[in-house]
């Protein structure tokens, strides 16, 4: 009897078929554990871009034609070089979109000037009394940072203006001013 008890105090450890189901069940459940991590990181990107477009993309929308509707007449430049000065104006892939207003109580003009700043990734407004302030200005405000890139040219004598979200989403918007 006391032989059969030293027997089974000898015998610790596991089995070859314990250890096999215990490394087998935990692999599976790392497995699942993956795959759900996976999921969830590709839910953030599609959440990500979708808040781009659901809250960024109808503010952007929505300034745009509140200030390009109220003006007269508007120029499109390649950069803001060219649009202090006046000259080089284009009809299509502008970066800048100056616009004239114009008061018609007293007939005075302003200007203001929408531009994509590259450098920043920002589409900024500019609100000056002659493009000549244009050279030493700073944006008065910013209408969206979550830009890769915005465009303006004339389709059928429309303006258009196509912004380009942070994951590559394309929205283009159009617009005239009063006449």
């Amino acid at each position: 009897m006391n032989i059969a008890a030293n027997r089974h105090k000898i015998r610790r450890g596991f089995t070859l078929i314990e250890m096999t189901v215990t490394i087998t069940v935990g692999l599976m459940v790392a497995g699942i554990s993956l795959t759900l991590f996976n999921s969830q990181l590709m839910s953030y990107k599609i959440l990500k871009t979708q808040n781009f477009l659901v809250s960024e993309a109808p503010q952007v929308n929505n300034t745009l034609n509140r200030i390009v509707s109220r003006a007269n007449f508007f120029r499109m430049y390649e950069s803001l070089n060219d649009a202090t000065t006046g000259y080089n104006a284009v009809i299509a892939d502008g970066k800048v979109l100056a616009l004239k207003f114009q008061d018609p109580s007293d007939g005075s003009s302003s200007y203001g000037v929408i531009s994509f700043n590259s450098n920043t990734n920002s589409l900024d407004y500019y609100n000056v009394s002659n493009m000549a302030e244009l050279a030493v200005a700073d944006p008065d405000w910013t209408i969206s940072s979550q830009l890769s890139d915005a465009v303006f040219y004339i389709q059928n004598g429309v303006l258009r203006i196509k912004l380009t979200g942070p994951n590559g989403e394309e929205i283009i918007y159009s617009t005239t001013t009063q006449r």
